[in-house]
C-alpha cells in the first residue's frame, strides 16, 4: 500500500502514474518539473494577492520571495523584513 505523498492513491492508480513517467524522456520529465514549479509559483502569487489586495507588484514579489527564502535571507538579500510588513 502506498505511503506518504501517495497515501490516498490506490495501488492501481499509482501504477498508472508511474507508468506514465516511465515512458517520458528525461527532457519531458524535466519539463514537467519546471511546469510544476511555475504552477506552484502562480499559486503563491494568487494567495498573496488575495491576502494583500492593496499590494503593489513589488510587494507581491517580495512576499512570495519571503515564503521561499525565509526572514533572515530576505533581510540579507532584499533588505526587507516580512514581519515589519503585516
Amino acid at each position: 500500500m502506498p505511503e506518504g505523498w501517495f497515501a490516498d492513491t490506490t495501488g492501481e492508480a499509482l501504477e498508472v502514474y508511474i507508468g506514465v513517467h516511465r515512458h517520458m524522456t528525461p527532457g519531458e520529465r524535466l519539463a514537467r518539473v519546471f511546469e510544476l514549479g511555475q504552477f506552484q509559483h502562480s499559486l503563491q502569487v494568487a494567495n498573496v494577492r488575495s491576502s494583500y489586495r492593496q499590494a503593489s507588484e513589488e510587494e507581491v514579489f517580495l512576499r512570495v520571495a519571503a515564503r521561499r527564502l525565509g526572514r533572515e535571507l530576505m533581510i540579507q538579500v532584499h533588505d526587507w523584513n516580512p514581519e515589519l510588513h503585516p
